[in-house]
């Protein structure tokens, strides 16, 4: 009986290891089988630099960005004072962080930590007035070396540069008819990020073009833009 009982097993051991090898090669060998996890997600993950390094490691970025323009002067604004202006903009931007061995950015170093240079490219929409044309090339400072990083990725900028419209809005143009259309351009700017993906960013942004207090013999009153975007970083 004991012999014919190991038959019988041995029997069913040689049929299904015909269709199923491995559970019956375990089951030979008394062990349980054990199958490979097809959805194990890998242990490593991904570990930006933080701070500057960040933009070191990811030098290019492009940003999209929409804001609502304002009728007061910049220093009001910064006052809490901000009254609707019938007209918005949208840019796009590409930026490049300047390398570390970089004249301007070894000049201003340690002051400043990272340095850029931007093309921002702009659609200005008001009511009842065509669609005007924005080019703002301009250069920028930037702080990213914060304790809070390790929470939320923080950076802020200062940038200058020139701003020229293909025609002058009605804004500008309501308290003096000696305007022009290149202009100072002047951005304040703060991000803010996920740590553990740092390289897409929330950017608050106001946006400005003057005549710079004289600087352009320009009759302009100052436009002032304050809005959300977001960015990309990429290498």
């Amino acid at each position: 009986m004991i012999r014919s009982t190991k038959n019988i097993k041995a029997w069913l051991i040689a049929s299904l290891g015909m269709i199923f090898p491995a559970a019956c090669m375990s089951a030979a060998l008394n062990k349980p089988v054990t199958s490979p996890n097809l959805f194990t997600v890998p242990s490593s993950a991904i570990v930006y630099p933080a701070g500057q390094q960040l933009y070191d490691q990811y030098p290019w970025a492009v940003l999209y960005y929409y804001g609502i323009t304002g009728s007061d002067a910049l220093a009001r604004m910064f006052e809490g004072q901000f009254h609707r202006w019938p007209e918005h903009i949208q840019s796009i931007e590409l930026t490049h962080t300047l390398s570390e061995q970089n004249f301007l950015r070894r000049l201003v170093n340690p002051l400043v930590g990272v340095v850029q240079i931007s093309a921002n490219v702009t659609m200005r929409n008001g009511s009842n007035e065509h669609t005007i044309y924005e080019f703002n090339p301009y250069v920028e400072g930037r702080w990213a070396n914060f304790p809070w990083n390790k929470y939320i990725n923080t950076s802020f900028a200062i940038g200058e540069g020139i701003s020229y419209d293909t025609s002058v809005s009605s804004l500008e143009k309501r308290s003096n008819e000696n305007t022009k259309r290149l202009l100072n351009y002047l951005l304040l700017e703060a991000t803010f990020a996920p740590p553990s993906y740092p390289r897409l960013q929330l950017v608050a942004r106001i946006h400005h073009r003057s005549g710079a207090y004289g600087l352009y013999h320009a009759g302009n009153t100052g436009s002032n833009d304050v809005g959300l975007g977001i960015r990309y970083l990429f290498d």
